[in-house]
Parts: structure tokens; C-alpha cells; sequence
């Protein structure tokens, strides 16, 4: 199928909107896409809502990101109301690492709070 990327840009938030398949052949058009970036988000929400495929190497990809992010000291925040695609996180332990809501508004919501009373 492919995948086709969006950006836009709420506030301090950049949202980039995931649509199609993030495999072994699309992992490249999302990291291009993510390096195109004019200068690093403090705020990285990705909307997972129209993704249909996630495997190990879009997983990886997006375990990349987050690291890459926490490393600018950015946030991440995974829109992801599919249970489907969420249920790949909790079968790889990966659940607790990222931040996921229903909606944009949730996963802002979530980001600021876990701004707000940081666990390390």
C-alpha cells in the first residue's frame, strides 16, 4: 500500500499524521519525512489513527524517534485509538515507554501531565 504523511502544527505541538503502512519499505519515507523537519518539536505528537500496518521495522522506527526526542528533551505522544495497532505495544513490553491518547487532545493532555509530575 504505502504510507502517506501530514504535518501540522498546534501550539508547541507538530503532528505528523500516519496513514497507510509503516513497514521495512515505508520506514525510509518516515524518517526522511521526520529529518525534512526545520527544526526539532519540543512536541512530537504522532496520529497513528489511519495506520493499517505496523511491523517490527515501523515499531523500531518509532522506538528511534522516541529516543531521538527524549534526547533533544522533547515529548512524544502516539495517537493511536485502534486496539489492533496499540495491542503490538503491549505485547512488546513497549506500552509504558511511549504516551498514547484517543486524539490529539488526549495525548496533550497526557504529555502535560506527565510534564507536570515527571517519575525519574
Amino acid at each position: 500500500m504505502g504510507l502517506d504523511l501530514t504535518t501540522k502544527h498546534r501550539g508547541d505541538a507538530t503532528i505528523v499524521g500516519l496513514a497507510g503502512e509503516l513497514d521495512i519499505y515505508t520506514v525510509p519515507i518516515f524518517r526522511n519525512a521526520l529529518d525534512a523537519q526545520e527544526r526539532a518539536p519540543q512536541r512530537l505528537i504522532l496520529d497513528l489513527t489511519d495506520l493499517t500496518l505496523l511491523d517490527s521495522s515501523g515499531l523500531g522506527a518509532l522506538v528511534s524517534t522516541l529516543n531521538r526526542t527524549r534526547e533533544g528533551h522533547g515529548e512524544l505522544g502516539l495517537v493511536c485509538p485502534q486496539r489492533h495497532i496499540r495491542r503490538i505495544f503491549e505485547i512488546t513490553g513497549l506500552r509504558r515507554a511511549f504516551v498514547f491518547g484517543d486524539d490529539v487532545a488526549a495525548v496533550s493532555a497526557a504529555l502535560d501531565d506527565q510534564a507536570a509530575n515527571p517519575t525519574s
